[in-house]
């Protein structure tokens, strides 16, 4: 007889992502990584002020601060399978090029939530 398969067990709390409560895209990304982020031990918490911040925050168990594109590099090395991206950082001009892509979707986050560039 099979047993039944069961969610993993989240890890203790080692930092918490910042997003903009605010913004369809950004709260539906962060609702599809929810139980990733949960195994590594990421809590997830909407900005107080949502649409003034322009980036996503991690705030990890040491007290670093970490924003943007740096942040995807910082995940990406905690996971096994997503590991050689978080290695590109040290890629020269890679780490530039990610930012640079980074401010653009996040610059336009809600024109792609909501279909409408809102002025």
């Amino acid at each position: 007889m099979k047993k039944p398969r069961t969610e993993p067990a989240a890890k203790p709390v080692r930092g918490t992502l910042f997003y903009d409560g605010t913004c369809g895209f950004c709260v539906g990304n962060v609702n599809r990584l929810r139980t990733h982020l949960a195994r590594l031990g990421v809590a997830t918490e909407p900005f107080v002020n949502g649409a003034a911040e322009p980036e996503m925050k991690l705030r990890w168990k040491d007290g670093s601060l970490r924003g943007g594109g740096d942040v995807i590099f910082f995940l990406a090395r905690r996971t096994w399978w997503a590991a050689p991206l978080g290695w590109l950082e040290w890629v020269p001009g890679c780490r530039w090029l990610v930012g640079k892509l980074y401010d653009a979707v996040a610059s336009r986050r809600h024109c792609l939530s909501e279909g409408v560039c809102r002025i």
